[in-house]
């Protein structure tokens, strides 16, 4: 489908139409489009060519109507309660789309000769979807000393909370969404599983990802099942040359050197002729993160014990490998292998940074994902993607010598998953029709060296039903997406007793959850569109909320899901003049109000001891903004800007109206970089302020000014990177007493073939 975005005017300097021999000014009314090849969705070979009438009344009596109505449904939203919130924005929606199909006086027609789309079956259509997101290219920083989880904390919404140096845990908090309600996929395999709900993005080396895609808010049906947070979908490295007739390879060899006995070392090779590709990717590293720190010995406020020490215990390895291999059977099926394989070793450093400390956590893991992709199914329009998704893990908690728990233990937790997903679509001239369904097994079992303690096999199995429409109106300037889900989901969880000697009786339970979800998409021009989304989204509790584990951690049967209303309205405006005082610029500006029930947190007992309930209600909502201009070809600038508020609406007097505990209310990033010759410098600046620990607002957390600076110096076929990270030397806690690195260099170099 050919948006507005994909159509340029094109022009010679002296301002004649190249295609219709005319001055622009002649013919106010009518332009000629022509599709630029290379452009995202069309091929070389698509061939377009088409007429638009500007439509009478103009469109900026219409963007008036819509930013007047924005306003009043805005208004509403605060006063409403969440289903008649509902109710007006789907009015809303509706008054609106009946004011723009009046001007359908001209058809746009398309002629199409032979094209195809760039883009994978199983992956999201972004000219399409009205859901909030950002693609981040990772080309551009992949030369660096960087990780996954500081690449993705450059964009807008999210926020990253870490643990210790370099591999240690890293989660992500996407609008205010605690990590268990955001879905990280990995080729669009979720990596969330039903032992402890969220993603350690440390075990990922960037090194393997090609581009990361960020959904805020609402999640696309190509991705499978819903988050209240929204959905993060990380695309695995591909072959710089795509399937040619003669036989081509490349590669790349990085090595790093950083502060604290930091070392990495990662290659990717891949080979490619007219009907296979094959890559290989590997990384390593390991760091002693012996990072200095000012310990406060757990007084925050007593200043004359504090002692300046360097962090013990927190070293960490890790190896990583991926393999994939394509191959095209035909010009209607191609296939696609891909194993991923990572072992790392963490040591856990203890809250008072004692030196005796031995305690660690082993993990092995490894992804493989076979997929068939059908191009032409029983027609031209009609395009497949069958995924089949194995998933295997092991960890082991090692504190035998009780220096971090109260007790000596020492637990094995392995879970398996096994997955297989049906994704098809329809392309009709005015609409298009998407269908996925899903069926997952999962089975989660621990062992521990306890004698009390004790504990089955627990499965969860879940299957997914989904439909989507997407239906084109106003000669595509105006694009309705309505999704409905289904979701199934069947738990078995054994009898289990804990260290204190509590059993916990096994059960069954199931989950039935319909989540349908509403979004807008309207193209007033070629640069200014806006995006208004509506949706419930549902999360059942993980196994570890369930029945717990780890002996500070206890589990909680009773525990209901928690779901979410979330709406959300944006702006975006583009600009791309090159050889012009401003070459390229891209704004966008939105609001989002979330409305969850039945919030699960985790309340901790005078003991130490976690427990997590059903606490109570909360609304989460804020304002986004980013702003990225490239003054010239060697200047970029990148500011982005997140503000959120959020309330506990508990019936504990002492929790309620307070701010839910876990992420900063402001956040400020920006972003500068300026190439000059071989040369490129960087600077990032990060401020963060007001994050709390707790739900009464009593402890709060560190806050945030990072510096950066960064150096390249490119070669003809390597380059040099040299960083300086956190130039104020600020050891942030964003959990409490598990400070983080100070002032720290990298040294890089880079070299492909």
């Amino acid at each position: 489908m050919f948006l507005w975005k994909q159509y340029s005017w094109e022009e010679n300097e002296s301002g004649i139409d190249t295609n219709t021999h005319h001055k622009p000014g002649d013919r106010p009314d009518v332009y000629t489009l022509v599709a630029e090849g290379g452009w995202q969705g069309i091929s070389d070979a698509a061939v377009m060519s088409c007429q638009v009438k500007v439509v009478s009344p103009p469109r900026l009596l219409f963007a008036f109507i819509f930013y007047l109505s924005g306003r009043i449904v805005l208004s509403l939203r605060y006063k409403l309660s969440c289903k008649s919130s509902y109710t007006v924005l789907c009015v809303y929606l509706a008054l609106f789309h009946s004011t723009v199909v009046c001007a359908q006086d001209e058809k746009l027609h398309v002629l199409i000769d032979e094209g195809r789309l760039d883009r994978e079956i199983s992956e999201v259509d972004r000219e399409t979807t009205s859901s909030v997101h950002s693609v981040i290219e990772v080309d551009r920083l992949r030369d660096s000393f960087i990780s996954l989880p500081e690449m993705l904390e450059q964009e807008v919404g999210v926020q990253i909370r870490s643990s210790g140096g370099a591999g240690g845990l890293s989660v992500m908090v996407l609008r205010g969404s605690s990590s268990e309600q955001t879905i990280i996929y990995l080729d669009g395999v979720p990596l969330n599983d039903a032992s402890g709900g969220f993603v350690d993005l440390s075990l990922i080396p960037l090194n393997s990802i090609e581009r990361i895609e960020i959904y805020r808010g609402s999640t696309p049906l190509a991705l499978g099942r819903p988050s209240i947070g929204g959905a993060v979908n990380i695309i695995s490295v591909k072959p710089d040359n795509s399937f040619t007739d003669q036989l081509t390879s490349s590669g790349q060899l990085s090595a790093s050197i950083a502060s604290f006995h930091t070392y990495k070392l990662s290659g990717t090779t891949s080979l490619s002729n007219n009907t296979d590709e094959v890559l290989l990717s590997a990384s390593y590293l390991q760091s002693k993160n012996d990072f200095s720190f000012v310990n406060d010995n757990g007084t925050q406020f007593n200043l004359a014990d504090d002692r300046v020490e360097k962090q013990n215990n927190d070293g960490v390895k890790h190896l990583s490998v991926l393999s994939k291999w394509k191959h095209r059977i035909s010009k209607k099926f191609d296939t696609e292998l891909r194993l991923d394989v990572l072992d790392r070793e963490k040591q856990i450093a203890s809250v008072n940074n004692n030196a005796d400390v031995k305690t660690r956590l082993d993990t092995q893991q490894y992804n493989l994902l076979a997929q068939l992709n059908v191009n032409e199914l029983w027609a031209k329009n009609t395009r497949a993607n069958l995924k089949f998704s194995l998933t295997h893990k092991n960890e082991v908690f090692d504190d035998s010598l009780a220096q971090i728990g109260f007790i000596n233990q020492r637990t094995t937790s392995v879970n398996n998953k096994v997955a297989l997903q049906l994704f098809a679509e329809i392309n009709q001239q005015h609409s298009q029709w998407k269908l996925l369904t899903a069926l997952s097994h999962e089975s989660y079992d621990t062992q521990s060296s306890l004698a009390r303690v004790e504990s089955g096999i627990n499965t969860r199995d879940s299957a997914e039903l989904s439909l989507e429409k997407i239906t084109y109106l106003d000669q595509q300037r105006l694009i309705l997406n309505l999704v409905l889900r289904y979701q199934a989901i069947f738990d078995e969880v054994s009898t289990v007793s804990n260290s204190f000697g509590v059993v916990t009786p096994g059960f069954d339970k199931t989950y039935q959850f319909i989540n349908p979800q509403l979004g807008a998409k309207y193209r007033f021009n070629k640069r200014t569109y806006v995006t208004a989304n509506i949706g419930r989204y549902t999360r059942a509790p993980s196994f570890l909320e369930l029945f717990g584990g780890d002996g500070l951690l206890r589990g909680n049967t009773s525990l209901k899901q928690e779901s979410s209303l979330n709406t959300d309205l944006g702006l975006t405006y583009t600009w791309y003049k090159p050889y012009n005082w401003l070459h390229d610029a891209e704004l966008y500006t939105g609001v989002f109000y979330n409305k969850i029930e039945d919030l699960i947190v985790r309340i901790f007992n005078g003991q130490g001891i976690g427990i997590p309930q059903n606490i109570s209600d909360a609304v989460i909502r804020g304002f986004e903004s980013t702003l990225k201009i490239t003054p010239s070809i060697r200047h970029s600038v990148n500011v982005s800007i997140t503000l959120i508020d959020s309330i506990n609406q508990t019936e504990i007097t002492s929790f309620n109206g307070k701010v839910l505990p876990g992420y900063y209310q402001q956040s400020v990033s920006l972003r500068y970089a300026y190439s000059f010759n071989r040369w490129l410098v960087s600077a990032e600046a990060d401020i963060k302020r007001n994050l709390f620990y707790d739900r009464s607002n009593l402890l709060q957390g560190d806050d945030v000014n990072l510096i950066n600076l960064g150096l390249r110096r490119y070669f003809q076929n390597s380059n040099i990177d040299f960083r300086i990270n956190n130039i104020l030397d600020e050891n942030i806690r964003y959990f409490r007493n598990r400070p983080t690195p100070g002032l720290s260099l990298s040294l890089t170099y880079n070299h492909s073939f």
